[in-house]
């Protein structure tokens, strides 16, 4: 193969853009100052398929003969991509595709139609291709597509276009990019897959969905691009491999699943037995989605989870890969990780949920928590790693959600399983594990403080002080909430008994009231029995909901009447993370509004967020209820709330959750 041109660096990148096409003759031209074209590279094959003038020069137009050039010319003034046919006195007849390449850089490749075997024979590895009576497309490793096979050719001579040269990313029909990327990638793996159906956008190679089997591209014993074999839909039925591919692939969002990142988990270790890699396993868990759930409903739920997840999958690359790892946690696994790459991942991942996702005309905004642990630092166990990163996640959660935070040797988690823990919590309160924190809500004009919230705690005997993170959504899902929440209930009353008799201000405590107890028929009848018992004023007692609790009208409005004729406080926790009608505010009687926490750890980061804070305590005003901030950290953030006159907050800036003894030394006893 002769050298035009001496510069190696480019000879090698032609080279590189050839050597998987062995059954073209392909020629590089660039275009010059004056308009000339010049001859920078060309294969082995074009001399035995074209007869040339002078294979020495560098000008195209006596490089050539002068018909072909003539002939060539034309093609070249075509938009890139198209092809013709023309005559040669060698060859029966060949078709000609023009590319163009980076900068000035044009390709030429010509095919010659012919039933001549010669060439597949002198590549065995390539002649199922190339004879294959499927059309059959080859692109290199990025996805640029550098060769098609006589069955493609004949096809697109008809519509007068090559597929030669371009991105197959970006012919790909909208509707499956991200399942053909997935597919892509996973071939470059090393195996063959196959997707039911595809199609190429101007109906290029069929006007229907095809079948689409992909078969990696080995060249002197590497992988160096991807073959795709472009079938009847119908052949989808008798191909095993791509079974085997969709037990990959979550059904619902089409990314890999759990099965996929431990069959990726292994790969990477073999792998990293050689070059010794640090990867980072980052564990994303969306906050609060089971209200998103309970307030959208099963199909717009299910949207939002899809929406949500083809954003991660856009900051997905070749050595980052995204996984749905259960129902809302996804894992990216970053090889080759530095702490510059695993941050620039975490941060873009916050920083792409900033935006709202929209569903009917709606927008829906979503927060999440990050936990990361390291390769080989945290250990290679696949289970150890995900589970330290689920420690370091739960201290997310504890410290106000919406950032990262990497594993440390001090973030203990109790139960090594759920089975275990949820045991103990069935007998918690028997065993008098659990106890009742109270952080207290600061009136922002006066700095007084009149009332708190309740929290829940639970020190296990066995393994110590669990996350509440960890035990409140097994809480949940058990049903164990229900009787953990009746227990919460005369825990509160109690103390106001107990503080009046020993002459203590009064002060209003709010309970969180997860949506399982709020629902309960007899709910406002235990309120009820627990201030009676006690001999508790009502308007010392605040019950606290969710947006979530409140997604069936009649029922929420029955309740909340029950408790409003027996004068407790209602609230409404964690607001604008829910999605009830905001009519709905006008109609319950409801007291006070909570602004989530993670509205407020973005003031002066996002002007709509600063919006959306704003608009929530002027329709509060408007609606006559007290408004409180929830997780302020910052003097900055204090300032803006009370130019726009929030009455309340509450965080770590003035006090984190203390026991009922630290309340009472800090605040009652003098």
């Amino acid at each position: 193969m002769d050298k035009i041109k001496d510069n190696v660096s480019q000879n090698v990148y032609y080279h590189q853009l050839a050597k998987l096409n062995p059954f073209d003759a392909i020629v590089f031209l660039r275009q010059n100052e004056t308009g000339e074209y010049e001859v920078v590279y060309y294969n082995d094959i074009l001399l035995s398929l074209l007869e040339v003038k002078d294979v020495h020069a560098i000008e195209a137009r006596e490089f050539f003969t002068d018909t072909c050039w003539k002939q060539l010319v034309k093609t070249l003034v075509q938009e890139s991509g198209n092809i013709q046919t023309i005559e040669h006195k060698k060859l029966k007849k060949t078709v000609v595709s023009v590319q163009q390449l980076d900068g000035d850089l044009v390709a030429i490749i010509f095919r010659e139609i012919s039933d001549n075997n010669t060439k597949s024979e002198k590549y065995p590895y390539l002649q199922f291709v190339e004879q294959h009576v499927n059309p059959v497309i080859t692109t290199d490793l990025q996805g640029s597509i550098i060769y098609q096979n006589t069955a493609a050719t004949t096809l697109l001579q008809q519509q007068q276009v090559s597929m030669i040269g371009q991105d197959i990313f970006s012919i790909i029909e909208k509707k499956f990019e991200s399942e053909f990327k997935l597919l892509f990638e996973k071939t470059l793996e090393g195996s063959a897959f196959g997707m039911p159906k595809c199609l190429f956008k101007d109906q290029l190679l069929s006007k229907e969905p095809f079948f689409l089997r992909t078969h990696p591209t080995y060249f002197n014993g590497e992988i160096v691009g991807v073959h795709l074999f472009i079938k009847e839909p119908k052949a989808f039925m008798h191909d095993h491999e791509t079974f085997y591919y969709y037990t990959l692939m979550d059904e619902l969002t089409g990314m890999w699943n759990r099965k996929a990142f431990k069959e990726h988990w292994q790969q990477h270790l073999n792998d990293t037995n050689i070059n010794k890699q640090q990867a980072a396993l980052i564990l994303i868990d969306i906050d609060r989605f089971k209200k998103f759930n309970e307030s959208l409903g099963e199909s717009q739920g299910d949207e939002l989870m899809r929406l949500f997840s083809n954003r991660l999958r856009e900051l997905s690359h070749s050595t980052c890969s995204v996984y749905r790892y259960n129902s809302d946690e996804f894992i990216f696994l970053l090889k080759e990780a530095t702490f510059e790459k695993i941050e620039k991942v975490a941060g873009d991942i916050l920083e792409a949920l900033k935006q709202p996702f929209m569903i009917e005309e709606q927008e829906y905004f979503i927060s999440v928590s990050i936990g990361i642990s390291l390769s080989p630092a945290d250990g290679n166990d696949l289970e150890t790693l995900v589970r330290k990163a689920d420690q370091a996640l739960f201290s997310v959660k504890e410290h106000g959600r919406s950032h990262f935070r990497y594993y440390r040797e001090d973030m203990t988690t109790a139960f090594p399983n759920e089975a275990l823990m949820e045991s103990h919590l069935r007998r918690a309160i028997e065993f008098d594990e659990l106890s009742i924190h109270l952080q207290p809500q600061i009136d922002l004009v006066t700095n007084r403080i009149d009332s708190f919230e309740a929290l829940l705690r639970w020190n296990n005997r066995k393994f110590g002080f669990v996350s509440p993170a960890q035990f409140i959504p097994l809480a949940e899902a058990s049903g164990l909430i229900i009787n953990i929440g009746d227990w919460v209930i005369e825990e509160v009353c109690r103390y106001q008994k107990e503080w009046k008799e020993l002459g203590y201000r009064p002060v209003r405590i709010a309970i969180n009231i997860s949506p399982k107890q709020f629902r309960k028929e007899d709910f406002a009848r235990k309120i009820n029995d627990a201030l009676k018992k006690y001999n508790v004023e009502p308007t010392l007692l605040e019950v606290e909901i969710t947006e979530s609790s409140m997604t069936n009208v009649n029922e929420t409005y029955s309740i909340l009447s029950d408790l409003k004729s027996l004068g407790v406080h209602v609230s409404v926790d964690d607001f604008g993370t829910g999605y009830s009608s905001l009519s709905y505010l006008k109609e319950y009687p409801i007291d006070t509004i909570k602004i989530d926490q993670s509205f407020i750890a973005d003031i002066a980061k996002d002007k709509k967020n600063e919006a959306i804070i704003k608009a929530i305590i002027s329709m509060s005003h408007n609606l006559g209820l007290e408004v409180v901030a929830e997780g302020i950290e910052e003097q900055f953030q204090v300032a803006f709330l009370k130019r726009y006159r929030c009455q309340k907050g509450q965080g770590y800036l003035y006090n984190k959750p203390l026991s009922v003894e630290a309340v009472i030394q800090q605040y009652f006893v003098c």
